[in-house]
Protein backbone atom coordinates (compact mmCIF):
# COMPACT_ATOMS: atom_id res chain seq x y z
CA UNK A 1 0.00 0.00 0.00
CA UNK A 2 2.28 2.87 -1.13
CA UNK A 3 2.97 5.27 1.58
CA UNK A 4 -0.46 4.78 3.47
CA UNK A 5 0.39 3.33 6.90
CA UNK A 6 -2.28 1.35 9.42
CA UNK A 7 -2.90 -0.01 12.02
CA UNK A 8 -5.12 -3.24 12.95
CA UNK A 9 -7.95 -2.22 15.67
CA UNK A 10 -10.24 -3.66 18.00
CA UNK A 11 -13.88 -3.15 16.74
CA UNK A 12 -15.04 -3.66 20.65
CA UNK A 13 -12.73 -1.99 23.12
CA UNK A 14 -10.50 -0.54 20.14
CA UNK A 15 -6.50 -1.63 21.00
CA UNK A 16 -4.12 -1.37 18.49
CA UNK A 17 -1.33 -3.38 16.89
CA UNK A 18 0.65 -2.78 14.28
CA UNK A 19 0.53 -7.16 13.72
CA UNK A 20 -2.07 -9.07 11.48
CA UNK A 21 -4.63 -10.92 14.14
CA UNK A 22 -7.71 -11.81 13.60
CA UNK A 23 -9.25 -11.42 16.87
CA UNK A 24 -8.26 -9.05 19.37
CA UNK A 25 -5.22 -9.96 21.76
CA UNK A 26 -6.95 -7.82 24.83
CA UNK A 27 -10.56 -9.10 24.75
CA UNK A 28 -10.99 -11.15 22.05
CA UNK A 29 -13.24 -8.91 19.71
CA UNK A 30 -13.28 -8.70 16.09
CA UNK A 31 -10.34 -6.36 14.53
CA UNK A 32 -10.64 -4.38 11.50
CA UNK A 33 -8.02 -1.86 9.66
CA UNK A 34 -7.51 1.92 9.82
CA UNK A 35 -5.66 4.24 8.44
CA UNK A 36 -3.71 6.90 8.63
CA UNK A 37 -4.49 8.73 5.95
CA UNK A 38 -6.63 7.92 2.93
CA UNK A 39 -7.31 9.81 -0.79
CA UNK A 40 -9.44 9.12 -3.29
CA UNK A 41 -7.70 7.71 -6.20
CA UNK A 42 -9.25 5.52 -8.58
CA UNK A 43 -7.21 3.24 -11.00
CA UNK A 44 -9.57 3.50 -14.04
CA UNK A 45 -8.18 1.02 -15.98
CA UNK A 46 -8.74 -2.25 -13.25
CA UNK A 47 -11.98 -3.72 -13.96
CA UNK A 48 -12.36 -5.11 -10.36
CA UNK A 49 -12.54 -4.04 -6.72
CA UNK A 50 -8.52 -3.26 -7.03
CA UNK A 51 -9.40 0.10 -8.75
CA UNK A 52 -9.66 1.25 -5.50
CA UNK A 53 -6.15 -0.10 -3.98
CA UNK A 54 -4.97 3.14 -3.07
CA UNK A 55 -7.88 2.68 0.04
CA UNK A 56 -6.73 -0.91 0.24
CA UNK A 57 -4.16 -3.03 1.99
CA UNK A 58 -2.27 -4.77 -0.53
CA UNK A 59 1.49 -6.67 -0.34
CA UNK A 60 3.42 -7.23 -3.29
CA UNK A 61 0.76 -10.26 -4.57
CA UNK A 62 -1.99 -9.35 -6.21
CA UNK A 63 -4.87 -12.55 -6.30
CA UNK A 64 -7.60 -11.34 -8.60
CA UNK A 65 -10.02 -12.86 -10.74
CA UNK A 66 -12.18 -9.71 -11.65
CA UNK A 67 -14.03 -9.88 -8.62
CA UNK A 68 -15.92 -6.96 -7.96
CA UNK A 69 -17.21 -4.09 -9.88
CA UNK A 70 -20.22 -5.81 -10.41
CA UNK A 71 -23.17 -4.69 -12.22
CA UNK A 72 -26.23 -2.47 -11.22
CA UNK A 73 -29.41 -3.56 -12.91
CA UNK A 74 -33.49 -2.92 -12.31
CA UNK A 75 -35.45 -5.96 -11.53
CA UNK A 76 -39.07 -4.95 -11.46
CA UNK A 77 -38.40 -1.45 -10.96
CA UNK A 78 -36.08 -2.03 -7.77
CA UNK A 79 -32.16 -0.98 -8.88
CA UNK A 80 -30.10 -4.16 -7.90
CA UNK A 81 -26.34 -4.65 -7.28
CA UNK A 82 -25.29 -8.20 -8.05
CA UNK A 83 -23.28 -9.65 -6.11
CA UNK A 84 -24.15 -12.36 -8.24
CA UNK A 85 -21.64 -11.29 -10.82
CA UNK A 86 -18.89 -12.36 -9.42
CA UNK A 87 -16.70 -15.05 -10.38
CA UNK A 88 -17.47 -17.75 -8.24
CA UNK A 89 -21.00 -16.01 -8.11
CA UNK A 90 -20.51 -14.99 -4.56
CA UNK A 91 -20.04 -11.81 -2.90
CA UNK A 92 -17.30 -13.07 -0.55
CA UNK A 93 -14.79 -13.34 -3.74
CA UNK A 94 -14.05 -9.68 -2.19
CA UNK A 95 -13.42 -11.12 0.26
CA UNK A 96 -11.23 -14.29 -0.67
CA UNK A 97 -9.45 -11.88 -2.81
CA UNK A 98 -8.25 -9.41 0.19
CA UNK A 99 -7.67 -11.91 2.46
CA UNK A 100 -4.96 -13.79 -0.14
CA UNK A 101 -3.50 -10.65 -1.08
CA UNK A 102 -2.30 -10.24 2.10
CA UNK A 103 -1.75 -13.60 3.58
CA UNK A 104 1.29 -15.50 1.92
CA UNK A 105 1.18 -19.23 3.21
CA UNK A 106 1.34 -22.06 1.67
CA UNK A 107 -1.75 -23.58 2.74
CA UNK A 108 -4.68 -22.62 5.12
CA UNK A 109 -7.18 -23.77 7.13
CA UNK A 110 -10.74 -22.65 8.07
CA UNK A 111 -13.67 -23.41 9.61
CA UNK A 112 -16.78 -24.00 7.42
CA UNK A 113 -18.83 -20.96 6.79
CA UNK A 114 -21.70 -21.13 3.90
CA UNK A 115 -20.12 -18.85 0.80
CA UNK A 116 -17.27 -17.78 2.55
CA UNK A 117 -15.41 -21.30 2.82
CA UNK A 118 -16.20 -22.05 -1.17
CA UNK A 119 -15.47 -18.85 -2.25
CA UNK A 120 -12.05 -18.60 -0.52
CA UNK A 121 -11.51 -22.23 -1.48
CA UNK A 122 -12.22 -21.84 -5.11
CA UNK A 123 -9.65 -18.64 -5.07
CA UNK A 124 -7.09 -20.70 -3.11
CA UNK A 125 -7.35 -23.93 -5.25
CA UNK A 126 -6.89 -21.68 -8.81
CA UNK A 127 -3.09 -20.40 -7.06
CA UNK A 128 -2.29 -23.87 -6.14
CA UNK A 129 -2.96 -23.70 -2.67
CA UNK A 130 -3.86 -26.16 -0.14
CA UNK A 131 -6.75 -25.98 1.99
CA UNK A 132 -8.12 -27.82 4.74
CA UNK A 133 -11.98 -27.19 5.66
CA UNK A 134 -13.38 -28.43 9.01
CA UNK A 135 -16.98 -29.16 9.18
CA UNK A 136 -19.74 -29.77 11.29
CA UNK A 137 -21.77 -31.79 9.25
CA UNK A 138 -24.82 -30.23 11.26
CA UNK A 139 -24.25 -27.15 9.74
CA UNK A 140 -22.88 -27.77 6.14
CA UNK A 141 -24.92 -27.01 2.91
CA UNK A 142 -24.76 -30.75 1.09
CA UNK A 143 -24.11 -29.04 -2.24
CA UNK A 144 -21.64 -26.72 -1.11
CA UNK A 145 -19.85 -29.60 0.40
CA UNK A 146 -19.54 -31.93 -3.03
CA UNK A 147 -18.03 -28.14 -4.47
CA UNK A 148 -15.55 -28.15 -1.50
CA UNK A 149 -14.41 -32.06 -2.59
CA UNK A 150 -14.84 -31.43 -6.33
CA UNK A 151 -12.23 -28.48 -5.65
CA UNK A 152 -9.60 -31.21 -3.85
CA UNK A 153 -10.48 -29.26 -0.46
CA UNK A 154 -9.30 -31.51 2.33
CA UNK A 155 -12.46 -32.23 4.45
CA UNK A 156 -12.42 -33.01 8.30
CA UNK A 157 -15.41 -33.49 9.99
CA UNK A 158 -15.24 -31.58 13.38
CA UNK A 159 -17.89 -30.06 15.16
CA UNK A 160 -15.32 -28.65 17.90
CA UNK A 161 -14.22 -24.34 17.74
CA UNK A 162 -10.71 -24.99 18.33
CA UNK A 163 -8.44 -22.25 16.82
CA UNK A 164 -6.23 -23.92 13.98
CA UNK A 165 -2.47 -22.93 13.12
CA UNK A 166 -3.29 -20.11 10.59
CA UNK A 167 -6.44 -20.54 10.74
CA UNK A 168 -8.71 -18.26 8.03
CA UNK A 169 -12.12 -16.92 9.46
CA UNK A 170 -15.17 -15.00 7.51
CA UNK A 171 -14.77 -12.47 10.61
CA UNK A 172 -11.31 -10.99 9.16
CA UNK A 173 -9.86 -7.54 9.06
CA UNK A 174 -9.07 -8.10 5.34
CA UNK A 175 -12.68 -9.53 4.72
CA UNK A 176 -13.94 -6.27 5.92
CA UNK A 177 -11.51 -4.18 3.49
CA UNK A 178 -12.63 -6.35 0.66
CA UNK A 179 -16.60 -5.75 1.14
CA UNK A 180 -16.28 -2.42 1.85
CA UNK A 181 -15.14 -1.61 -1.89
CA UNK A 182 -19.07 -2.19 -2.81
CA UNK A 183 -19.70 1.31 -0.73
CA UNK A 184 -17.29 2.49 -3.25
CA UNK A 185 -19.20 1.53 -6.00
CA UNK A 186 -22.29 3.32 -5.56
CA UNK A 187 -21.08 5.89 -4.94
CA UNK A 188 -18.53 6.29 -8.07
CA UNK A 189 -21.70 5.25 -9.79
CA UNK A 190 -23.20 9.27 -8.29
CA UNK A 191 -26.81 7.52 -8.45
CA UNK A 192 -30.09 9.20 -7.51
CA UNK A 193 -30.70 6.22 -4.98
CA UNK A 194 -29.64 7.14 -2.13
CA UNK A 195 -30.86 4.12 0.25
CA UNK A 196 -28.56 1.20 0.51
CA UNK A 197 -30.41 -1.95 1.55
CA UNK A 198 -28.29 -5.11 2.59
CA UNK A 199 -28.83 -8.35 3.91
CA UNK A 200 -27.92 -8.74 7.89
CA UNK A 201 -27.41 -12.48 8.60
CA UNK A 202 -23.92 -11.71 10.36
CA UNK A 203 -24.11 -8.31 9.81
CA UNK A 204 -20.42 -8.26 8.16
CA UNK A 205 -21.38 -7.20 5.18
CA UNK A 206 -23.58 -4.41 6.22
CA UNK A 207 -20.51 -3.01 8.74
CA UNK A 208 -17.89 -3.27 6.07
CA UNK A 209 -20.45 -1.20 3.78
CA UNK A 210 -20.48 1.37 6.34
CA UNK A 211 -17.13 1.49 7.25
CA UNK A 212 -16.39 2.00 3.34
CA UNK A 213 -19.26 4.79 3.33
CA UNK A 214 -17.45 6.23 6.78
CA UNK A 215 -13.98 6.87 4.72
CA UNK A 216 -15.81 7.97 1.92
CA UNK A 217 -17.54 10.74 4.08
CA UNK A 218 -14.38 11.77 5.15
CA UNK A 219 -12.37 11.44 1.74
CA UNK A 220 -15.07 13.84 -0.41
CA UNK A 221 -16.44 16.99 0.46
CA UNK A 222 -19.34 16.10 -1.96
CA UNK A 223 -20.49 12.83 -0.50
CA UNK A 224 -23.92 11.99 -0.34
CA UNK A 225 -25.82 11.07 2.89
CA UNK A 226 -26.56 7.31 2.34
CA UNK A 227 -29.09 5.92 4.23
CA UNK A 228 -27.71 2.22 5.57
CA UNK A 229 -30.43 -0.14 6.04
CA UNK A 230 -29.58 -3.54 7.37
CA UNK A 231 -32.33 -6.17 6.78
CA UNK A 232 -33.09 -8.74 8.64
CA UNK A 233 -35.87 -11.13 9.09
CA UNK A 234 -38.45 -10.56 11.71
CA UNK A 235 -37.86 -12.29 15.25
CA UNK A 236 -34.00 -12.89 14.68
CA UNK A 237 -31.48 -11.28 16.15
CA UNK A 238 -29.24 -8.19 15.53
CA UNK A 239 -26.04 -8.71 14.69
CA UNK A 240 -23.95 -7.16 17.38
CA UNK A 241 -21.08 -6.06 15.29
CA UNK A 242 -23.99 -3.38 13.82
CA UNK A 243 -23.96 -1.42 16.78
CA UNK A 244 -20.38 -0.81 16.77
CA UNK A 245 -20.31 0.98 13.30
CA UNK A 246 -19.18 4.47 12.70
CA UNK A 247 -21.82 5.09 9.91
CA UNK A 248 -25.43 4.99 11.32
CA UNK A 249 -27.29 1.64 9.94
CA UNK A 250 -30.80 1.61 10.11
CA UNK A 251 -32.21 -2.14 10.99
CA UNK A 252 -35.43 -2.90 9.56
CA UNK A 253 -36.67 -6.24 9.20
CA UNK A 254 -39.60 -8.39 6.48
CA UNK A 255 -41.90 -11.62 7.14
CA UNK A 256 -40.28 -14.92 6.06
CA UNK A 257 -43.74 -14.63 3.65
CA UNK A 258 -42.11 -11.70 2.17
CA UNK A 259 -38.51 -13.01 1.76
CA UNK A 260 -40.08 -16.12 0.27
CA UNK A 261 -41.88 -14.06 -2.37
CA UNK A 262 -38.57 -12.22 -3.13
CA UNK A 263 -37.12 -15.10 -3.60
CA UNK A 264 -39.12 -16.43 -6.35
CA UNK A 265 -39.53 -13.08 -7.86
CA UNK A 266 -35.52 -13.19 -8.39
CA UNK A 267 -35.51 -16.39 -9.80
CA UNK A 268 -37.71 -15.52 -12.36
CA UNK A 269 -35.44 -12.86 -13.67
CA UNK A 270 -32.78 -15.71 -13.03
CA UNK A 271 -31.08 -15.00 -9.66
CA UNK A 272 -30.13 -18.23 -7.65
CA UNK A 273 -30.28 -16.46 -4.03
CA UNK A 274 -31.59 -17.95 -0.51
CA UNK A 275 -34.07 -16.82 1.42
CA UNK A 276 -32.00 -14.95 3.46
CA UNK A 277 -30.22 -12.81 1.08
CA UNK A 278 -34.01 -11.96 -0.67
CA UNK A 279 -34.69 -9.16 2.21
CA UNK A 280 -32.54 -6.52 0.63
CA UNK A 281 -34.85 -6.87 -2.36
CA UNK A 282 -38.24 -7.69 -0.55
CA UNK A 283 -37.51 -4.39 1.68
CA UNK A 284 -36.64 -2.68 -1.14
CA UNK A 285 -39.80 -3.46 -2.98
CA UNK A 286 -41.93 -1.89 -0.15
CA UNK A 287 -40.17 1.18 0.25
CA UNK A 288 -40.23 1.86 -3.36
CA UNK A 289 -36.77 3.65 -3.73
CA UNK A 290 -33.14 2.47 -2.97
CA UNK A 291 -30.32 -0.24 -4.42
CA UNK A 292 -30.81 -3.29 -3.25
CA UNK A 293 -27.51 -5.76 -2.78
CA UNK A 294 -28.34 -9.18 -3.85
CA UNK A 295 -25.58 -11.62 -2.32
CA UNK A 296 -26.68 -14.60 -4.14
CA UNK A 297 -26.00 -18.49 -3.90
CA UNK A 298 -22.59 -18.85 -5.52
CA UNK A 299 -22.39 -20.89 -8.74
CA UNK A 300 -23.42 -24.76 -8.58
CA UNK A 301 -20.67 -25.82 -10.37
CA UNK A 302 -17.12 -25.19 -9.46
CA UNK A 303 -15.31 -28.90 -10.32
CA UNK A 304 -11.41 -28.39 -11.49
CA UNK A 305 -11.57 -31.52 -14.10
CA UNK A 306 -13.28 -31.58 -17.89
CA UNK A 307 -13.06 -33.08 -20.90
CA UNK A 308 -12.05 -31.90 -23.93
CA UNK A 309 -14.36 -31.68 -26.67
CA UNK A 310 -14.14 -30.11 -30.41
CA UNK A 311 -14.90 -26.77 -29.22
CA UNK A 312 -12.93 -26.76 -26.51
CA UNK A 313 -9.98 -27.86 -29.06
CA UNK A 314 -10.99 -25.42 -31.23
CA UNK A 315 -11.33 -22.78 -29.18
CA UNK A 316 -7.57 -23.97 -27.73
CA UNK A 317 -6.11 -23.34 -31.18
CA UNK A 318 -7.77 -20.08 -32.35
CA UNK A 319 -5.99 -18.53 -29.08
CA UNK A 320 -2.87 -20.19 -29.38
CA UNK A 321 -1.73 -16.85 -31.58
CA UNK A 322 -1.67 -14.95 -28.41
CA UNK A 323 -4.24 -12.83 -29.33
CA UNK A 324 -6.80 -12.20 -26.89
CA UNK A 325 -10.37 -12.39 -27.39
CA UNK A 326 -14.36 -11.69 -26.10
CA UNK A 327 -16.34 -14.48 -26.11
CA UNK A 328 -18.36 -12.66 -29.82
CA UNK A 329 -15.00 -12.52 -31.36
CA UNK A 330 -14.71 -16.28 -30.53
CA UNK A 331 -18.14 -17.35 -31.73
CA UNK A 332 -17.29 -15.27 -35.12
CA UNK A 333 -14.11 -16.71 -35.53
CA UNK A 334 -15.09 -20.10 -35.23
CA UNK A 335 -18.11 -19.88 -37.50
CA UNK A 336 -19.50 -23.11 -36.37
CA UNK A 337 -21.08 -23.54 -32.77
CA UNK A 338 -24.22 -21.88 -31.45
CA UNK A 339 -23.07 -19.09 -28.46
CA UNK A 340 -24.25 -20.69 -26.10
CA UNK A 341 -22.43 -23.49 -26.75
CA UNK A 342 -18.85 -21.10 -27.03
CA UNK A 343 -19.66 -19.01 -23.69
CA UNK A 344 -19.89 -22.55 -21.71
CA UNK A 345 -17.39 -23.91 -23.37
CA UNK A 346 -15.20 -20.73 -22.32
CA UNK A 347 -16.30 -20.90 -18.92
CA UNK A 348 -15.27 -24.41 -18.14
CA UNK A 349 -11.86 -24.03 -19.55
CA UNK A 350 -11.40 -21.18 -17.57
CA UNK A 351 -12.53 -22.81 -14.03
CA UNK A 352 -9.90 -25.77 -15.22
CA UNK A 353 -7.09 -23.12 -15.97
CA UNK A 354 -7.07 -24.05 -19.48
CA UNK A 355 -7.40 -20.25 -20.08
CA UNK A 356 -6.98 -16.90 -18.51
CA UNK A 357 -10.04 -14.15 -18.35
CA UNK A 358 -8.72 -10.83 -18.44
CA UNK A 359 -10.61 -7.71 -17.88
CA UNK A 360 -10.70 -4.12 -19.63
CA UNK A 361 -12.51 -1.01 -19.06
CA UNK A 362 -13.93 0.37 -22.12
CA UNK A 363 -15.80 3.85 -20.84
CA UNK A 364 -17.78 2.67 -18.13
CA UNK A 365 -18.12 -1.15 -19.29
CA UNK A 366 -16.16 -4.09 -17.51
CA UNK A 367 -15.09 -6.31 -21.07
CA UNK A 368 -14.04 -9.89 -20.58
CA UNK A 369 -11.37 -10.97 -22.64
CA UNK A 370 -9.66 -14.56 -23.08
CA UNK A 371 -6.37 -15.38 -23.78
CA UNK A 372 -3.54 -18.36 -23.56
CA UNK A 373 -2.05 -18.17 -19.40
Amino acid sequence: MEDKKYLFKCINCGHETSEYCIKCPVCGGKMQIVYNNLTWKIENKIPSMWRYKNMLPLSKRLVSFGEGLTPLKRINGILCKLETRNPSGSYADRSSSAILSNLEYNSFKLNYIEDFALSFSYYARKIGKNVDVKVDPEMVDPQELILLSRLGVKISFKSNKDVLLKEITYDNPYTIEGLKTISYEIYEKSLKEYKIFVPAQSGTLVYAIGKGLYELKNMRKDFPEFELIAVKLKRTEIPEIINSSNYKIKIMSVSSEEAMESMIKLSKKGLNVKPLASVSYALAMIEGNGIAIITGKGKNSLNLTMKDTDLSKDIINLLSDGNKRTAYEIWLQLGKYSLKGVYRSLESLSKHGRICENFEMKGERKIKFYGIC
